[in-house]
C-alpha cells in the first residue's frame, strides 16, 4: 500500500508541475508560419468530463519540451462555458510538422493545481490518443508522443480518481 501512494504521488506530482503555468504563453518558443514551412491545425475532442466547473488547461509538448516539462511550448486555457454535456472540441491552428503531445487538467476550481483528496487527485486529466490507467508508473512522453504532418484530430478522455 506504500508502494502504490508513493507511486501515486508520483503520477500526480508530474501532472500538477506539467501544469502551473501561464495561460496562452508560449515560452520562448513561436509556432511560427511562412511561407517555407507548412503549417497544420490540430482538432481536440475531450470527452467525459464529468462537470461544466472551472477550466481546462492544455499544455503542448514537443522532443525540445518533453512532458513533464514545467511549460512545455505552448499552453492554453479553455473556460468549461464551452463544454457541451461532457465533451468540449477545440480546433488550434499554426503547428509545424513535429513529433508532439498534449497534456491536459480539469482544473474545476480555476485555482491553477491539481487539487488532491486523501490521497488521490480530485481532478481530472488527460493525454493526446491516450488513456492512462497504469497505477505504477508515471506517463511519459512517448506514450502520448504523435507526429504530426498533416491536419489531425486527436481523441482526450478524462481519467478521475
Amino acid at each position: 500500500m506504500k508502494k502504490f501512494l508513493i507511486l501515486t504521488a508520483l503520477i500526480i506530482s508530474s501532472i500538477v508541475s506539467a501544469q502551473d503555468s501561464i495561460i496562452n504563453k508560449s515560452n520562448n518558443k513561436e509556432i511560427k508560419k511562412s511561407n517555407k514551412e507548412e503549417t497544420y491545425s490540430i482538432t481536440i475532442t475531450v470527452t467525459n468530463i464529468r462537470n461544466h466547473d472551472g477550466v481546462i488547461r492544455f499544455k503542448f509538448f514537443d522532443d525540445s519540451t518533453p512532458f513533464p516539462h514545467d511549460t512545455g511550448f505552448r499552453k492554453i486555457v479553455v473556460p468549461k462555458s464551452l463544454v457541451t454535456g461532457d465533451s468540449l472540441r477545440v480546433t488550434y491552428d499554426g503547428f509545424p510538422s513535429q513529433n508532439m503531445g498534449i497534456a491536459l487538467l480539469d482544473d474545476e476550481n480555476s485555482n491553477w493545481k491539481l487539487d488532491f483528496g486523501w490521497f488521490f487527485p480530485k481532478e481530472g486529466h488527460a493525454f493526446s490518443d491516450y488513456y492512462h490507467t497504469s497505477m505504477v508508473r508515471k506517463p511519459v512522453y512517448k506514450d502520448f508522443r504523435f507526429f504530426l504532418s498533416g491536419d489531425k484530430k486527436v481523441i482526450m478522455k478524462m481519467r478521475y480518481y
